[in-house]
């Protein structure tokens, strides 16, 4: 149960919300440029159900942006939808290891063992890792963010909810355009288009985007900037009208990313500046790439008022993450990650669509396979070993550059060497005892002997690697039905059953020897022997199969042509899957049972609309990845669940046919209600009862446009203020029992920790000639330069320096455009 101030607060604040909310109006949807001054605002269609429908017909709590929404708010990719849609958190540092949160729900685990608890699809195609998922977007006709599990329809891994996003389909009109951005820190983007008939069966349309940018961040005693852009991407798609009720489309597309890393400044004040927005220390230099692609095939077939359809899919893409993980330019603290992925997958539907008559339906069928190999690299220098050693034994970090070298070496070896190794520390200790030393002494002395021995690896690398290759075969089939049980009620029932296999591998050996200068029980001398200090020597398989059937039922009524309500029961279902950083048991399946209630209408000839929907949910064995053990904290996976509830409002006015207001609020409280523990832990471990880690309680959004003619044109101004409210992303815990700063102190951060809420304004002002196909645009994001965190903590934590990564500053730009 979630505890009763938070029902008590979520109760008082749903209905004053409702009440003010109910005098203005809504939009969970998106509108194009108004170009003549008419009455009325547009409305999107969507494809939610697999059959095109107004969003406003729809019994799903969606958010949905079209081509204009996606201009004129300067939305690149997925990653920039969370400020603009409530109840979505998408504050990711790298375009590469993406995680987008739905209500509170989502995946932080960044290996293979693991599936995402949003789905993301292009044109249809499930995009099955979030390496790939967060693409800058090209030639995107509109986007739709669905919220609540979306199992039924759109299949597996969207317990949480889904993200669509649909790129344009080619016409039988020859046209083209170009459009150059230019702006702060050398921003250079271009973005090129053409659409042609081929002949009476044949169309193409392709498209281009290269997008360049130099860093943002200053980077101490340089005169260099941190934190660039660099990436291109093509998109080419021909459509077949091979006869009146056939149609094939074939797509592909294809991105590249050479960029630098995420950003990363520590916040231990003796490691560096500890102040997240001074200029940048480290001593290794971040970097991400990716090689991106796919190719599908869409056959639509059109006969006796149904819709058949086939969607064959094959993406791959490959990336690589080196990671400075503790952001400061301290040797004795030096730690860098490496990732190298290489995924390819293959998927393919059958589904009949019937949207005629009383009864709409949808049948089908699905398969996937996927093919992943991850290796995962840690380098350490082995002075690092004693900020380790500060952090196990409970003592400030701080105090790391007046701590004596090789202590972490010689503490690593006789606690976690080979049982040879400890045997033959612990009799030379004896040795020594028997000799007329006390135990510390003893002790000290071995660890002094194991440090002389080893001079010349103390101050040199230390690499630990780990290899993982995973296969997932997954198969579905699905129904979905709406009944017109009157001209005003609706019934629908859906119903899908999955079945998941997966096969996991990992390995991992010891690539570090150290010199033990003492003789074992065999009376031997032990010499070199290997030392893993983050993973540790293991060769495993496992293989697992998880099934569920999930049920979707839905009520709804339309009191007018433009006033609906609705009523849902949902549950959602993502297979269990293994912990990538040692052999563990498989984590068991997430489920989730979705309750909903909402209300669709539209007001005073449409110039007025209101979307309100209210949630509640119980999570059961959700997968929850955790820095935990020693000497490092590794990341492990657990199971624990969870309770949420919530609403939205998302509200759209049509002041004038000139003036377009549009405000967005979410709120979402989400809380652990039981933990399950790792062997090591107590209950002071748990955290059942804190708030959900990495979505705000609060979220809100005002756009205002605002047209006027001149200049022998149209003019759109445009401004959007959005609020994100704080939230809970730990940098303390037991990876770090000493915090290396004081709290309250760090810009970014509250006195508990979290991360602060703050709030963006952009502003873009447009112009459309009225007699040449060319416009201009400027545009200024975060103008009031707001100082903001995207993601605090990290695996360097284990060595006293969790870090923090900024948000981007103040950047402002022009735009120019031209059509053909």
């Amino acid at each position: 149960m979630l505890n009763n101030s938070s029902v008590v607060s979520f109760k008082k604040s749903k209905l004053s919300l409702a009440v003010v909310f109910s005098l203005l109006s809504s939009g969970a949807y998106a509108m194009d440029e108004v170009p003549e001054k008419k009455v009325g605002l547009e409305v999107i269609e969507v494809s939610a159900q697999k059959r095109v429908e107004s969003i406003q017909d729809v019994p799903i709590t969606i958010t949905a942006f079209g081509e204009a929404d996606i201009e004129k708010m300067g939305i690149q990719s997925a990653n920039d939808l969370g400020l603009i849609t409530p109840g979505l958190e998408t504050n990711n540092a790298t375009a590469t290891q993406t995680t987008f949160n739905i209500r509170g729900i989502t995946t932080n685990d960044m290996g293979i063992g693991l599936d995402a608890a949003v789905a993301v699809y292009i044109d249809g195609v499930y995009v099955g890792r979030r390496g790939t998922s967060n693409l800058n977007f090209n030639d995107v006709e509109r986007v739709e963010v669905l919220k609540g599990p979306q199992g039924t329809l759109f299949g597996r891994n969207s317990a949480a909810g889904a993200i669509h996003i649909i790129t344009k389909n080619p016409t039988d009109d020859n046209e083209g355009g170009i459009k150059f951005t230019v702006g702060e820190y050398n921003k250079r983007k271009i973005e090129l288009w053409a659409n042609t008939q081929i002949n009476e069966e044949l169309s193409f349309r392709g498209s281009f985007n290269s997008n360049h940018r130099g860093g943002y961040l200053d980077i101490k005693d340089s005169e260099e900037k941190y934190g660039n852009q660099r990436d291109w991407s093509a998109r080419g798609a021909l459509l077949w009208q091979a006869a009146d009720d056939l149609e094939v489309i074939f797509r592909g597309d294809i991105n590249d990313t050479n960029q630098q890393g995420r950003p990363a400044v520590t916040l231990n004040t003796s490691y560096g500046s500890g102040d997240p927005f001074a200029p940048i220390e480290f001593d290794f230099e971040g970097k991400e790439t990716r090689q991106a692609g796919g190719i599908s095939a869409e056959v639509n077939y059109f006969a006796d008022g149904l819709t058949y359809t086939s969607i064959t899919g094959y993406r791959q893409f490959e990336r690589y993450n080196a990671m400075e993980d503790d952001g400061s330019a301290m040797q004795r603290a030096y730690f860098e990650s490496l990732l190298d992925e290489d995924q390819s997958q293959f998927s393919q539907e059958f589904r009949v669509v019937d949207s005629e008559g009383d009864f709409k339906w949808t049948a089908g069928t699905t398969f996937f396979y996927e093919d992943i190999e991850q290796d995962v690299v840690a380098n350490f220098n082995t002075l690092s070993f004693d900020a380790l050693a500060i952090v196990q034994l409970g003592l400030d970090p701080r105090i790391l550059p007046d701590f004596p070298f090789g202590q972490g070496v010689a503490g690593s070896y006789m606690t976690l060497g080979p049982i040879e190794a400890q045997q033959a520390i612990g009799l030379e200790i004896q040795r020594r005892m028997m000799a007329g030393q006390d135990f510390e002494t003893a002790q000290a002395t071995v660890g002094q002997d194991l440090i002389n021995a080893n001079l010349t690896k103390v101050f040199g690398q230390h690499e630990e690697r780990f290899y993982h290759h995973a296969t997932t075969s997954s198969f579905a089939a699905y129904f979905d039905g709406t009944y017109a049980a009157t001209d005003k009620l609706d019934l629908t029932f859906g119903l899908r059953y999955t079945y998941d296999d997966k096969n996991f591998k990992l390995s991992s050996v010891p690539q570090n020897t150290y010199y033990v200068p003492f003789e074992g029980a065999d009376a031997q001398i032990v010499g070199d022997v290997p030392l893993a200090v983050a993973f540790q020597p293991e060769d495993a398989r496992q293989e697992e199969s998880w099934d569920k059937w999930t049920p979707r039922v839905v009520v709804d009524y339309k009191w007018t042509d433009t006033f609906m309500t609705f009523a849902s029961y949902a549950e959602g279902f993502k297979s269990g899957g293994f912990n990538g950083v040692g052999k563990a048991p498989p984590v068991k399946e997430e489920t989730v049972k979705n309750t909903e209630i909402g209300v669709k209408s539209s007001w005073l000839d449409n110039r007025i609309r209101l979307n309100v929907s209210a949630f509640e949910y119980k999570y059961k064995n959700l997968q929850q990845l955790e820095l935990f053990g020693a000497p490092i904290p590794t990341y492990n996976l657990r199971n624990v669940d969870a309770e949420g509830e919530g609403f939205d409002i998302e509200t759209v006015i049509q002041v004038t046919p000139d003036l377009i207001v549009t405000a967005n609020y979410g709120k979402t409280i989400a809380e652990y209600t039981k933990w399950d523990f790792f062997e090591g832990e107590d209950v002071n471990d748990g955290r059942v009862g804190e708030p959900i880690s990495g979505m705000p309680e609060d979220q809100s959004n005002i756009r205002v446009d605002y047209f006027f003619e001149g200049l022998d044109g149209q003019f759109n101004l445009h401004v959007s203020y959005a609020d994100t409210g704080e939230r809970t992303q730990g940098v303390e815990g037991p990876a770090l029992p000493v915090l290396p700063f004081e709290p309250g102190t760090v810009t970014g951060l509250n006195a508990d920790n979290r991360i602060s809420g703050y709030s963006l304004v952009n502003t873009r002002i447009s112009w459309q000639s009225d007699n040449h196909p060319i416009y201009a645009a400027f545009f200024i994001n975060n103008l009031t330069d707001e100082k903001y965190l995207i993601q605090t903590g990290g695996q360097a934590m284990a060595l006293g320096s969790p870090i923090a990564t900024p948000g981007l500053p103040r950047m402002y730009g022009f735009e120019f455009g031209m059509e053909f």
